[in-house]
């Protein structure tokens, strides 16, 4: 059980590590109104403004991501210390203020990436051969 607990911790840090860099990647785009290149995408975002607009929703998707594993591993962690029924109770309050926020950021990202108008992606044109 004990090892179960551990290697939880370690995939919930490693997920909050990689819920950092996608926030890091959403604020380059929210700053700049530039999108940064990902291969998978599908549509993109019309406008500077519709992208401005999803980079927010982004933002806010990976800070709910974010809180969320925080709290789970904060909540395992507290199993190995000495459980205190003060504590206890301050715990509980925080994860129930920590999911509201969570749940909070996560509806406000829904909304807003319904404003944002989407086109398809263009693809790369073509390079002319060198043969004439």
């Amino acid at each position: 059980m004990e090892l179960l607990r551990q290697v939880l911790v370690t995939v919930l840090a490693i997920g909050s590590v990689i819920s950092l860099a996608a926030m890091t990647g959403a604020l380059y785009e929210f700053r700049t109104g530039r999108l940064v290149r990902y291969p998978f995408r599908r549509k993109v975002p019309a406008t500077p403004e519709d992208i401005r607009k999803n980079a927010l929703a982004l933002v806010l998707n990976d800070l709910g991501t974010f809180l969320f594993n925080f709290i789970v591993v904060s909540g395992l962690l507290l199993q190995d210390g000495h459980v205190d029924p003060v504590l206890l109770v301050t715990y509980f309050a925080a994860e129930i203020v920590g999911m509201a926020a969570v749940s909070l950021s996560m509806f406000i990202a829904h909304h807003l990436r319904g404003e944002v108008r989407y086109m398809k992606r263009q693809k790369p044109a073509s390079v002319p051969s060198a043969q004439a």
